[in-house]
């Protein structure tokens, strides 16, 4: 459809060429039913003729002279002059010019003749009223289609590039960012990447590790803090009992000493400063071993409430001169998981403490069980010098004593209370401390509840 305006059209360049292909055939052909078949191929010859007068042109064909076909309103030898005043007298040839279409076909020896003279049809560029033909409809569609397609696949283009730099190659350019961050140290760079897909979901782990990471490097200053915190406090709180034990033993062995009272009270010193080294040393043996998770546990399902008054009742004998102990504990049924030793070790370690930081003669202590939803929660509130809001938060870290100069190392090592909160850790439970309104320090222990054995369920239940 797109085929020029000027010049041969296939068709007729195909008819042409048939006749001359036909005209070839009849002029070999000698075989013994010569006549027949040699009319045969007339007659499709004919049938050529007839399909290039319906594109506007005249035939004619001569056979040594005599006429075989000529156009019906033509003369032979008029086609035959015309074609002549065209393209020569003499051979084979065809020209399309202004003036027509002339064609001959004359094949040596002179057997048979074909003249061809006309204006083949075409397509006109439009009708008479101007308006446009199929063929210019076509071509504007067509280039209409490839004007679309070259603007959908440039738009299409960028937006796939725009994607490809949303989704990939800025989150990558952004973990390259947080990569070499990381590799210089820097584990606050936080790396924010908003895709869903298979990238985002990589940033998004990688952001995690960075926070892990982070949180194990603070976790691991914390842990080097208290190192040299619990070696500070080795340091000094074992250099005080034997710095006092070498003065004693200088004084017994150069005779200072000289008279049997003032012996045994030498002796009756180094007997206190030892046995200050031996609680500090076992006491600083229980906390490494608690640290290390290396303190056998033996939990046992128990019933505060008893336990707590049992408890409560040896420590009024043994300290009925100088402490007054309350206890306030509803008859529940709640069990606590715990180990009854360690949690023994935790009460009498707090009790050490509102013994020792007492105001008056006697140190007040009030301990209060309350039951919850799936905890046990005992509050210990003495009435003592307390501590002030500033040292709460360090109160359970090892060595720690509100006491900066750490002048009495008799009134504690800092350990009590950092055992007392591993061994309530330990335990699945949790240990905190804040003022007491009135005056002192309370302790608040929180104990998940345990479930009852399968045959104390029944037991109830019966």
């Amino acid at each position: 459809m797109l085929w020029p305006e000027k010049g041969p059209s296939l068709s007729v360049q195909y008819l042409t060429s048939d006749l001359r292909a036909k005209a070839e055939h009849h002029r070999a052909d000698t075989g013994e039913k010569t006549q027949k078949r040699r009319a045969k191929t007339i007659a499709k010859m004919a049938e050529d003729c007839a399909l290039l007068e319906q594109q506007g042109l005249a035939v004619a064909i001569l056979q040594r002279g005599e006429v075989r076909y000529v156009t019906e309103g033509h003369d032979a030898h008029d086609l035959m002059r015309r074609v002549e005043d065209h393209i020569g007298r003499t051979g084979s040839g065809d020209r399309w010019d202004e003036a027509g279409f002339f064609a001959r076909y004359e094949p040596r020896p002179h057997d048979m003749a074909i003249f061809i003279v006309g204006h083949p049809a075409r397509y006109p560029a439009s009708d008479e009223t101007g308006a446009l033909t199929p063929k210019d409809l076509l071509k504007a569609a067509l280039w209409t289609i490839l004007a679309l397609s070259i603007a959908v696949t440039i738009l299409l283009g960028r937006w796939l590039l725009r994607m490809l730099s949303e989704q990939i190659l800025a989150p990558l350019a952004a973990l390259r960012s947080a990569s070499a961050a990381i590799r210089k140290g820097d584990l606050n760079h936080a790396l924010s990447v908003r895709a869903q897909d298979e990238v985002g979901m990589a940033c998004a782990d990688f952001e995690r590790m960075r926070q892990d990471l982070k949180r194990a490097k603070a976790e691991e200053i914390r842990y080097e803090n208290n190192r040299k915190e619990l070696i500070a406090g080795i340091s000094h709180d074992l250099r005080t009992p034997l710095t006092a034990l070498k003065g004693y033993v200088s004084g017994l062995r150069d005779g200072i000493a000289q008279t049997p009272m003032k012996r045994q009270h030498y002796l009756d010193m180094m007997h206190e400063s030892v046995e200050t080294l031996e609680h500090l040393v076992g006491s600083l043996f229980l906390f490494s071993k608690l640290d290390l998770g290396k303190v056998p546990f033996h939990l046992e399902r128990l019933h505060l409430a008893p336990y707590l008054e049992h408890f409560v009742a040896e420590q009024r004998a043994a300290f009925r001169a100088d402490t007054e102990l309350s206890l306030r504990a509803p008859a529940a049924r709640d069990l606590a998981l715990v180990d009854p030793m360690q949690f023994a070790r935790v009460l009498r370690n707090l009790l050490d403490n509102s013994r020792k930081y007492r105001t008056g003669a006697k140190a007040r202590v009030e301990i209060l069980l309350e039951h919850h939803v799936g905890t046990i929660q005992l509050t210990w509130r003495d009435h003592g010098r307390g501590v002030k809001e500033e040292h709460l938060a360090r109160l359970f870290a090892s060595f720690y004593r509100t006491d900066e100069a750490r002048s009495n190392v008799a009134d504690g090592s800092g350990l009590g209370l950092a055992i007392a909160k591993a061994i309530i850790t330990a335990m699945q439970g949790s240990i905190r401390a804040e003022q007491t309104p009135t005056g002192g320090l309370t302790t608040i222990i929180t104990l998940p509840c345990a479930q009852p054995e399968a045959a104390e369920q029944k037991g109830t239940s019966a």
